[in-house]
């Protein structure tokens, strides 16, 4: 009898997984038709574009993304989508599978991204995110570098800051830049000259919030794109 509650179990949550995505799915579709944005549901491949920009989120697990929406908005091509990978707790997820002899110390990471291509002077290389998360060696494996403002104890309280070019983003980094993101904590910014990413790690928001999440990163990006106002 045992078994056969143990095997009802497992199909009760197949089925409630199998429902959620497919009604995730049917919402994300819904939101892009409001947005005039085109669609494609279920797990697809990740462009190549951002497989070879060089983010440390898709190092994290296998290229693959979900529920794609993508449209153009202010003369910026965006796409939004979901991004899932297992991971340590403590730690960081790879490409491949994740090894470890206890898979108790496993975690699933799934958030939702949003991927503008910029028209305009492409940006600099950097990774902002928050600075109470697990380890991350984003600086190690792309060569980057912190960047400190001292002056603004606000920001860096809540994030870390990774460059390429030091004096180039603190020029870009002014103090309305700064003064947003003490606003606004918990807010991944990974940029490669003319694409950029935005998402917060491991919230993947209801599709009904894609809209505003959507204007917050425009509205950041912004925000860097007239560094000098």
């Amino acid at each position: 009898m045992s078994k056969i509650i143990v095997i009802l179990v497992f199909v009760v949550i197949i089925a409630g997984a199998i429902y959620f995505e497919k009604r995730r799915g049917n919402d994300m579709e819904a939101i892009a038709g409001r947005l005039g944005f085109s669609f494609q549901a279920g797990q697809q491949p990740l462009p190549d574009v951002l497989d070879q920009a060089g983010f440390d989120l898709f190092t994290q697990g296998p290229p693959n993304i979900k529920n794609r929406m993508w449209g153009e908005r202010n003369g910026r091509e965006i796409t939004l989508f979901d991004f899932h990978y297992d991971a340590t707790t403590s730690g960081e997820g790879r490409r491949d599978t994740p090894v470890t002899d206890d898979h108790n110390s496993m975690e699933r990471r799934s958030q939702t991204v949003v991927w503008i291509r910029a028209k305009a002077t492409p940006l600099p290389d950097f990774d902002l995110s928050p600075n109470r998360l697990h380890q991350r060696t984003a600086a190690a494996r792309f060569g980057l570098s912190p960047v400190s403002f001292d002056g603004h104890p606000a920001f860096r309280g809540h994030y870390i800051l990774l460059a390429r070019d030091a004096a180039r983003i603190r020029r870009l980094f002014n103090d309305r830049v700064l003064d947003y993101l003490a606003s606004q904590p918990g807010i991944v910014l990974e940029s490669r000259g003319t694409n950029i990413l935005f998402y917060r790690f491991e919230q993947l928001p209801n599709p009904t919030a894609a809209p505003e999440l959507i204007a917050d990163a425009e509205a950041l990006l912004d925000l860097l794109s007239c560094s000098d106002c």
